[in-house]
Order: structure tokens, then sequence, then C-alpha cells
């Protein structure tokens, strides 16, 4: 199983990458934002790779950060969705973006994703929603973690007192995360309130 490779960039598409390491030329699969932040050809490259492996096939796809593969499959698991739909996804959408589309059940922003109609958004709001919207705001903050029990807590808090999760979303990424890790739960909650 491949989970890294790094080696000369000898080919770059919109779709597609070539990365040649000890006198190999591996195809890699990408998302149109992981291409406009690749390197020239010629020079060296490095990404995160999921290795797709069907009966009568062998699919390489690459990422520049940890968050992005980590949503891809997540993609994946949701039944009908391919590696081509999940990567356009992902070109369309940043990471932080996706997520917030799906927990805030938006169908309409998710059918904008090529491959995806209102079924299938739908599904992928169900089976997704959940993963994404207790225990971490991963991914909010450029993919640092914050303790579960810490977020989940509050969030449960919020909730009873009748807010949202789209208005608790946009409240936490208003707090500091570094004051987030050093303060109690309940200091991180009356600092969450203040921007209620």
């Amino acid at each position: 199983m491949i989970a890294r490779l790094t080696g000369m960039l000898a080919e770059k598409l919109p779709a597609s990458i070539i990365i040649e390491t000890s006198g190999l030329g591996f195809e890699v699969l990408i998302s149109s934002r992981t291409f406009e932040k690749l390197p020239t050809e010629g020079e060296t490259v490095s990404l995160d790779i999921h290795t797709h492996v069907r009966e009568d096939d062998i699919k390489l796809v690459g990422f520049l950060n940890p968050g992005e593969k980590a949503l891809f499959l997540k993609l994946l698991q949701v039944s009908g969705i391919s590696i081509k739909t999940a990567l356009s996804a992902l070109s369309i959408y940043s990471v932080e973006e996706l997520k917030r589309i799906i927990i805030s059940r938006e169908v309409d922003l998710i059918q904008r994703i090529p491959g995806i109609g209102k079924k299938l958004a739908e599904r992928m709001i169900v089976e997704l929603k959940d993963k994404f919207e207790e225990g971490s705001i991963e991914g909010l903050y450029g993919g640092v973690f914050i303790e579960n029990k810490k977020v989940s807590e509050i969030r449960q808090a919020l909730k009873i007192l009748g807010y949202n999760n789209a208005e608790i979303n946009d409240a936490l990424k208003k707090v500091d995360i570094d004051t987030m890790i050093d303060k109690k739960t309940e200091d991180i909650l009356k600092l969450v309130l203040k921007e209620m």
C-alpha cells in the first residue's frame, strides 16, 4: 500500500500528475485545488496517497494535506460517490466549505458538484452530517484538533440554550484556538456565548 510519494513532478494536468521516483513514473489523480498548489514540472513534490484497489484496477489519489485526504475517504464511504465525484467535490469546495455545507444541509450547493443529484446530495448529508458536527471542530481551524469532550459539551450546552449548528459553528470559529486549548470548558463556553 502506497501512503506517500515523493519525487520529481514529471508532468502535471488539472486532473492528474506523474511523479517520477527511483526510475518509476506514478500516475496520481488530484483535485484542481491540489493542481493549483503544485510546483512547476521538474521540481520535487510530495503527496499523501490513497491507494484505491479494485479487482481490475489500481488508482493512486494524491493530497497536499491530511485534512483533504481524510474528507476524501469519508466521501468515498457514501454509496454512489466515486473517486471522480469525490475529487470534483474537493475541486469545487475547500475542506472547510464542504464540511460547513454538509452540516448546514445545503442540498442545492452539494448539487453543484458534477455527478451529484438531489438524492445523492441528501444521502451525503444523512451519512456525513453527524461525523462532522459532533465532538470536534477539526477543519474549522486548519486541521488542528481540539479535545473532543470539551467541544461536545459546549455544543450540547448551546443546543439546550436554543442555538442551531450553523450559529454554534460560526461562534466557535470566532474564538481563538490557543485560548480554547488552554481553558476549562466552562470558560470556553462563556467566550463562545459572547460571540453568539
